[in-house]
């Protein structure tokens, strides 16, 4: 045991000091492409931009005083498309409270696509494309992705993947944000 032990710390020491050199090698070309990597310089604060069903740009920030609850989602994404009844039947439980608004933005950015789509499957969900970049800090590409914003506009909750939305916690979460 003691000789293998003999042959292994050698080849350790050995694959540490490459490692070391390719991290130090790969660090002096990041410094030498004209002056260091600029950092993300995402602000907190970014706002989505949006367009709605009938062409109107309405940013995110226009909507505090709401909570605001915004699912990306694609026509051709099939968690996206199993999740929507369980939006459609949450949405139905805030209706005419004015305090709660329902943003399914298609990223595809295809509004005529996503409105034929929701009138096909007989779901009333308001759908919206993207008007420029979405900030990486509330989208990152994977859909379904599901944000749900306080009335200060304060992100309060961001899902990955497909949801149950039509959970009792769900709603009784969002009626304590709509101070219904």
């Amino acid at each position: 045991m003691i000789t293998t032990l003999k042959f292994k710390t050698p080849i350790f020491i050995l694959m540490m000091t490459l490692f070391s050199f390719s991290l130090s090698a790969m660090q002096s070309r990041v410094e030498n492409q004209d002056g260091p990597i600029p950092q993300n310089n995402v602000n907190d604060n970014e706002d989505i931009i949006l367009i709605d069903e009938n062409g109107k740009k309405i940013a995110l920030s226009e909507l505090k005083g709401k909570v605001v609850f915004v699912n990306f989602w694609a026509t051709w994404c099939r968690p996206c498309v199993e999740e929507m009844p369980s939006i459609r039947d949450l949405k139905d439980k805030f209706k005419g409270n004015d305090n709660i608004v329902f943003v399914l933005l298609n990223v595809e950015a295809n509004l005529t696509k996503s409105k034929k789509f929701m009138k096909d499957k007989n779901y009333d969900l308001p759908v919206y494309v993207a008007a420029d970049t979405i900030p990486s800090q509330y989208f990152q590409g994977a859909i379904p992705t599901t944000l749900i914003f306080n009335k200060k506009g304060e992100l309060e909750a961001q899902m990955q993947g497909g949801q149950d939305f039509d959970q009792p916690e769900i709603y009784e979460a969002l009626k304590k944000l709509t101070g219904q």
